[in-house]
């Protein structure tokens, strides 16, 4: 399984080479800072490690405390006793200190900051506190207070085995190890590896280690950068949304070919001579729709009228010979507009009622029923003009 690279300087594949094969182990990491950003141990946290992380900044602290739930998460800083310290609080993460020299190259640069007071434990009472398992590596950065640090550490009781310490001046390729190392080698601990912020050291016990930090992070790690992982899910995202995008244009413009096909090709029929030949079957469909629906609406007495309509309208074709075999033909090829009639048929003769077929009852249609009778007449008869012609 490919390894995802938090830290800044690759720290966490040289330390995952080495260990790799501890499952659930045990980390120190001071001066801890963010959970995720540029961490050392976020990606051994992910494996199932856990372990102290020491954190003198409050928002930092704070993430500490909500990202990582299985570590002891340590609101103070470590130093070469107990008691209190005044620490200075950069604007940018990272670089915040308490060492004078630090600092003042720092506001030299421009840089703002604000000083607060925080709490301050020795690592040796940390470990004796909370270190109630073998450690497997303590990571030290803080900004040139390291030696004070290892002051604090009780080497000859805890023994991690590998120590990884920030080498140079704050932001600088300065290195500052000689000012601190010796504290290392009387305890008792290898140079094993630098990386050009770091140096790494080993137990003397767990010196068969050095071999896997012999060499620099490389295609064999098998990692991956978590800042390229973020990138490729940014691309993907950005191309799938332009996908998509894509996707709902080329609908809209086959939705828009396909209107355009249906309205010329609607064009087309409404010019022919068969659009023509059956305008009166659609007037005689429009009426009979209309019909059924009066007919289920209205009160006994106006289906009476409806079918008053209806027999006209029968009369009136039926006097018609060509019209009544034009009709004929046409509805022996319509059997839904026959269930209409029928169903209307059906629908007004709830009641048993004759009426003449005259046109002296006319008069006595609702407003609606008569301009229907009126408008199929009328599409009658422009049907029997064209026929002639």
């Amino acid at each position: 399984m490919t390894f995802i690279s938090y830290a800044q300087n690759f720290e966490d594949v040289m330390l995952w080479r080495a260990l790799k094969n501890i499952e659930k182990g045990f980390y120190i990491d001071v001066g801890a800072n963010d959970p995720s950003i540029e961490s050392v141990t976020k990606a051994f946290y992910e494996r199932g490690w856990n372990g102290i992380n020491i954190e003198p900044i409050s928002s930092h602290f704070t993430d500490l405390q909500i990202e990582r739930p299985r570590d002891i998460n340590l609101h103070c800083a470590a130093g070469s006793s107990k008691g209190e310290i005044e620490i200075w609080e950069c604007d940018i993460r990272g670089w915040a200190s308490v060492d004078k020299l630090a600092i003042e190259k720092h506001t030299a640069m421009g840089k703002v900051g604000k000083y607060h007071k925080v709490p301050m434990a020795t690592l040796a009472e940390i470990c004796e506190q909370h270190a109630q398992h073998e450690i497997h590596f303590l990571k030290i950065d803080v900004e040139g207070f390291e030696r004070s640090v290892l002051e604090g550490m009780d080497f000859g009781r805890f023994r991690p085995w590998i120590v990884v310490v920030e080498a140079t001046r704050p932001n600088s390729t300065e290195e500052d190890y000689f000012e601190w190392e010796g504290l290392l080698v009387e305890a008792n601990y290898l140079f094993a590896y630098a990386d050009g912020l770091n140096r790494f050291y080993l137990a003397l016990e767990h010196k068969d280690l050095a071999e896997s930090l012999k060499y620099p992070p490389n295609v064999f790690d098998d990692f991956v950068r978590i800042e390229q992982i973020e990138a490729n899910t940014k691309v993907q995202k950005v191309q799938a949304q332009a996908q998509a995008q894509a996707q709902a244009q080329a609908q809209a413009q086959e939705a828009n070919t396909k209107a355009q096909q249906a309205e010329t090709a609607l064009i087309a029929i409404q010019n022919s001579a068969s659009w023509r030949l059956t305008a009166p079957l659609r007037m005689v469909g429009r009426i009979v729709k209309s019909a059924f629906h009066l007919a289920k609406v209205t009160k006994p007495k106006s289906k009476d009228k409806i079918k008053l309509l209806l027999t006209h309208t029968k009369l009136y074709i039926n006097q018609r010979p060509k019209l009544r075999r034009i009709a004929l033909a046409i509805l022996a090829h319509t059997p839904t507009l026959v269930g209409r009639i029928k169903q209307v048929t059906r629908a007004v003769s709830s009641e048993q009622r004759d009426y003449p077929p005259t046109v002296t009852k006319l008069a006595n249609l609702p407003p609606r029923a008569r301009q229907v009778y009126d408008d199929l007449k009328v599409s009658i008869e422009n049907h029997s003009k064209e026929s002639k012609k």
